[in-house]
């Protein structure tokens, strides 16, 4: 237990001191043009007015005055936090900008909103937004506003310091075409999250590294449930099925998915040879008695009640696992682990970005002006304490030494950032999750034909070319 400890101690250090240092002296949106004013926002679509190239230093004496709405999914206290974070730049800006905050409640709802009209008929200037949201709204409609320019910028951009600590994995997803369509807002990852203490009690004493070693321990999990006196558990161990799109991707990637998304034809492919090998496994431990589905969608109480040796979930599910896990008074030591790959080990990247949408060339900067306050370290790390995620790069992660303590398994998740991925980096994405996570559940059902994967896998790419069809 010491050992793990000090294991987890070494690489949160790492990553705080010499994350920035690995990245290279390069800056993290590699590299960032300064668009010339003539250019179009995608090679599909003419630039709306008004002109990318606005130059931010020109604007700023006649922002006093200017009302920025900022729409976002948060509720609880993450809208809480985000209110009183308006309310403070609201008073504190030298400019005199005026920002009001709202929330849609949800990223569905929010889209919504944006595409539809508000029923109030206010209009947002700002969102925090799926990055494949942002990027619909980009390609489709020429909606956004890239952000190269400004971030470039020598007086009101980030600096190049500030980039470059911010991990470059948390910028890609929102990068199309050489623009930066949005900025990290809010980065989670899929993890699997087991538990250390019961693996052991089972006889093992190291995570499992291989495919193979997961099916060994999951398995040995479930026959202990059905050995056990408890009559109510049996049916229950190993791998609680998720089959969210993040953890049906991942796992499909682990097993060696590559190049799904063909930018040529503009289509997603996941009828691979990875892919059904993924299928297969995860079909097997279901068929087995080594996985099962649980009643309720939230996984927190099955693996408090060791009903489940690990899950897929998000490194925004930790501090509501530790919650469960000192209600139902359990002492298991429990932590987070990458998929396993053919050839390393991964994790995919998830979360919200800030965009800014076309308006007036002074709501537009207004609003620049107040995502990058967001972006300071001391915004970041109050958003980390009310929701979770990962701070964005080592001055961040340094105010947040009370969370770290707090929940000791954060630190195991910071070690993940280096190899983590992103979804593809496309707006078909958007729709594509949940025709994906469609044949993934199917897939997985006990009542489907196991000879019927390779034929799910092929309906599945026939649906979204015609489902993700112009975005």
């Amino acid at each position: 237990m010491r050992r793990r400890c000090s294991l987890a101690y070494v690489a949160l250090l790492l990553w705080l001191i010499g994350l920035a240092a690995c990245q290279g002296p390069q800056s993290p949106t590699p590299p960032l043009p300064s668009p010339p004013a003539s250019t179009t926002v995608s090679p599909r679509l003419p630039s709306p007015s008004p002109e990318v190239g606005v130059t931010p230093t020109l604007a700023v004496e006649s922002l006093r005055g200017v009302e920025v709405h900022v729409w976002y999914p948060w509720v609880g206290t993450l809208d809480e936090v985000m209110g009183r974070l308006a309310e403070q730049f609201t008073r504190d800006n030298p400019w005199g900008i005026r920002v009001h905050v709202r929330s849609a409640g949800s990223s569905m709802v929010l889209a919504d909103w944006v595409e539809s009209g508000q029923p109030d008929g206010e209009t947002p200037h700002g969102v925090v937004a799926p990055p494949a949201t942002l990027l619909t709204w980009h390609l489709r409609d020429g909606r956004m506003r890239p952000l190269n320019d400004w971030l470039n910028d020598g007086e009101l951009g980030l600096s190049e310091a500030r980039r470059a600590e911010i991990p470059l994995v948390f910028w890609q997803s929102d990068q199309v075409d050489g623009w930066q369509i949005g900025l990290p807002a809010q980065r989670s990852a899929t993890v699997l999250v087991y538990n250390l203490t019961w693996a052991a009690e089972l006889g093992f004493h190291a995570p499992p590294q291989t495919p193979e070693e997961w099916r060994e321990q999951a398995c040995a999990a479930a026959a202990a449930n059905r050995r056990d006196a408890d009559r109510t558990n049996d049916g229950t161990g190993g791998w609680l099925v998720n089959t969210d799109p993040l953890a049906a991707l991942t796992w499909m990637r682990a097993f060696g998915l590559r190049h799904e998304w063909d930018a040529s034809t503009e289509r997603l492919r996941f009828n691979q040879p990875a892919a059904l090998a993924a299928w297969t496994f995860l079909r097997d431990l279901v068929d087995s008695g080594c996985a099962w589905v649980g009643r309720d969608p939230s996984p927190y109480a099955y693996f408090a009640q060791r009903r489940a040796l690990f899950y897929s979930g998000e490194v925004l599910d930790l501090a509501f696992q530790q919650q469960v896990m000192r209600r139902q008074e359990s002492v298991d030591v429990w932590t987070v682990r990458p998929y396993p790959g053919q050839d390393k080990p991964l994790v995919m990247i998830s979360g919200l970005s800030y965009g800014i949408l076309r308006t007036t060339p002074q709501t537009e900067l207004a609003t620049w002006l107040f995502i990058r306050w967001l972006m300071e370290p001391a915004q970041q790390a109050a958003l980390v304490r009310a929701g979770g995620g990962y701070p964005m790069g080592p001055s961040t992660a340094a105010l947040l030494e009370d969370y770290r303590a707090s929940l000791p398994v954060w630190n195991e998740a910071l070690g993940l950032i280096p190899i983590a991925q992103i979804p593809p980096n496309t707006p078909a994405w958007r729709q594509a999750q949940w025709v994906l996570q469609d044949a993934f559940a199917q897939a997985l059902q006990g009542t489907t034909p196991r000879e019927s994967l390779p034929a799910i896998l092929e309906e599945l790419d026939a649906t979204l070319a015609e489902v993700v069809q112009g975005f």
